[in-house]
């Protein structure tokens, strides 16, 4: 099997650099999937499998991005990541201004082999700032969770569900779709929280 490795999609995310946020909205729940800088792998089984069908950050750009600036003083932070890219998550929650608290682990039910491993599972990292509440008077959320994968990098609705009790105010960044009750921040849609880049505010 072939599994050279493909270069990397160029983006419009790529210029994300030093950005500022307009307006003064804040936020109890973020809830991201980072387009990270990830390769796709050439495989023999999909040979047309090159690009992706979303743009990317470089880590330093998703780091940058004044999360901090759009967080009420108590809020959670749900950020998801793959076994690559699990210690750059980390990196992300402390610039972002979170602690880090535990790991849910989502079995894909599928998934390819690569070094002799079944990838089948990816990560949603919890954080939170300021205080949270040990015993929560809501569903409990599961620290591993099955649903099968559909689509390429979409996340199951059931994760929404389990997260929509931790707060009325709620952010979905790098989001594909406008969910019922979610603000959202992405390049695919209308956003109702603006992060602007150095493009755009001059710095």
């Amino acid at each position: 099997m072939d599994e050279s490795l493909i270069e990397k999609q160029n983006s419009n995310f790529a210029n994300t650099v030093l950005p500022a946020v307009v307006g003064s909205k804040k936020y109890s729940v973020i809830y991201a999937d980072p387009a990270w800088d990830v390769k796709k792998i050439k495989r023999n089984v999909r040979p047309n499998q090159v690009e992706f069908d979303y743009p990317t950050m470089k880590l330093e750009d998703i780091k940058a991005l004044p999360v901090k600036d759009i967080t009420d003083d108590n809020c959670v932070l749900f950020l998801w990541t793959t076994h690559a890219y699990l210690p750059k998550a980390f990196e992300v929650m402390t610039a972002w201004g979170f602690k880090y608290q535990r790991t849910i682990t989502w079995d894909k039910k599928n998934g390819m082999c690569l070094f002799g491993f079944h990838h089948r599972t990816e990560f949603l990292l919890f954080g939170y700032k300021g205080k949270i509440e040990m015993y929560p008077k809501r569903k409990a959320f599961p620290t591993m969770v099955e649903a099968k994968s559909e689509f390429h990098s979409q996340k199951p609705q059931v994760f929404r569900d389990l997260i929509e009790p931790f707060g009325e105010k709620r952010l979905e960044m790098f989001a594909r779709i406008k969910p019922n009750g979610w603000d959202i921040w992405g390049n695919e849609l209308e956003n109702d929280v603006e992060l602007e880049t150095s493009a755009n505010n001059g710095r």
